[in-house]
């Protein structure tokens, strides 16, 4: 009698196992997330490092993707916590300083309005962006 109720047992968890699993991987994680690539690259002025200013990248439709420059002038897109680049497909790239950062460093509202218009392809992406302050 103990090993038919082992059998049965058995037999009727490893179905329910087997959904559950299912339901938990399908259930879990970025369900509407868009494609992303990976995009990184370099932000300079003139020649220099432009350190500590914030690189929009917005998409036509859907979320910007953003980083902040570290003391080399490089970046690596963040599109939400835990998840890195930047929908693919067409963005437009502007800088901003970060509210309470000293602008130090004068850059042309021309990169701060207008930016760039970039294309974001699968996979990596190489970006730099040489600014000029004339």
């Amino acid at each position: 009698m103990k090993r038919l109720l082992e059998t049965l047992s058995f037999r009727l968890m490893t179905p329910m196992t087997v959904c559950l699993t299912m339901l938990l991987s399908m259930g879990c994680g970025g369900g509407d997330m868009p494609e992303l690539g990976d995009v990184s690259g370099k932000v300079t002025l003139d020649g220099k490092p432009l350190v500590g200013i914030n690189i929009l990248f917005t998409p036509e439709k859907g979320r910007p993707a953003g980083a902040v420059t570290d003391e080399e002038g490089y970046y690596e897109l963040v599109y939400l916590d835990g998840y890195s680049g930047c929908k693919v497909g067409p963005a437009k790239v502007t800088f901003e300083w970060s509210p309470g950062v000293e602008n130090t460093v004068p850059v042309p509202a021309r990169y701060m309005n207008d930016g760039f218009s970039v294309t974001v392809k699968e996979g990596s992406n190489e970006m730099d962006f040489p600014l000029e302050s004339k």
